[in-house]
């Protein structure tokens, strides 16, 4: 807006008011002196003093024309100026993944991106003026979890993390990392935007992870037990020593890849604690 100011210098009403004034002193006192030296007599003097008025009606309208049709100019370009921002500042909104929300600082939603629509399945306009819990989009449960990420953001004036989950329309659930930053005025929270990431396939797959290392682990302990009564009975009932060796060879070998297997599960119980850490 201030580069199209800069282009129209008579954008500025006191300047309207200024020009106007200044060009009509001019006008009445250069018509004055014309009509004194060119009427001899009353009469022609009062007959030109009429057509002055009207020629000096029509040149103000002209002028005030000029004027006013700049300043509309002016409004009008700011207007198309401030329509192209808003639509790029759209456009980046709603190019990102996350489900954006700008709310006031009561809760109450300012502007979505359209990815509440796709993810939650509600429109923009039935979601402006309220908040999600009116929605029933987020459940009361998580008000202390909201509250402690407000009180942390009001705190370092910078944002905190919660993680939470959020209804769709249709009922179904899906669970969302919420990352809060404040909007701050004058030193006041005037309103917050938060970002909601979908963590929903992501936290299905650390379960799944979970569940597949259990499942591995007992997997060794039945492969490992019935290994050591096998290596009990070569021992104790097998008479023959080539055989006997031959049997405990193989027995030592099967047991060396059990360890190993035993190793590896530990490799994949410190990823599966890091995935978890890093959630």
């Amino acid at each position: 807006m201030n580069k199209i100011d800069d282009r129209l210098p008579f954008g500025n009403p006191i300047t309207i008011v200024v020009i106007y004034v200044m060009i009509s002193i001019v006008l009445i006192i250069f018509s004055d002196v014309v009509l004194s030296t060119i009427a001899k007599d009353v009469p022609t003097l009062t007959m030109l003093q009429s057509f002055k008025g009207m020629i000096y009606i029509i040149i103000n309208a002209i002028i005030i024309y000029i004027l006013v049709n700049r300043g509309f100019r002016s409004i009008s370009e700011s207007n198309e100026y401030i329509k192209e921002n808003e639509r790029k500042h759209n456009i980046i909104l709603d190019t990102v993944g996350d489900i954006i929300v700008y709310v006031d600082k009561y809760g109450k939603i300012i502007d979505v991106n359209k990815r509440v629509e796709i993810k939650l399945g509600y429109k923009k306009d039935e979601l402006l003026g309220k908040s999600f819990i009116d929605v029933g989009i987020l459940d009361v449960k998580y008000m202390p979890v909201m509250a402690k990420m407000f009180r942390q953001g009001i705190d370092n004036k910078m944002g905190g993390k919660a993680e939470l989950e959020l209804k769709h329309k249709d009922g179904s659930t899906i669970v969302v990392e919420a990352n809060n930053k404040f909007i701050f005025q004058n030193g006041e929270v005037v309103g917050a935007v938060t970002a909601f990431r979908d963590i929903t396939e992501r936290k299905k797959a650390l379960v799944q992870i979970e569940n597949n290392i259990e499942h591995f682990a007992h997997l060794i302990d039945h492969i490992r037990n019935p290994l050591a009564i096998l290596s009990t009975f070569t021992q104790v009932k097998i008479t023959d020593k080539d055989i006997k060796n031959k049997l405990l060879v193989q027995i030592e070998r099967i047991d060396e890849i059990i360890k190993q297997l035993d190793e590896g599960w530990m490799d994949t119980e410190d990823t599966r604690k890091f995935l978890k850490d890093y959630k």
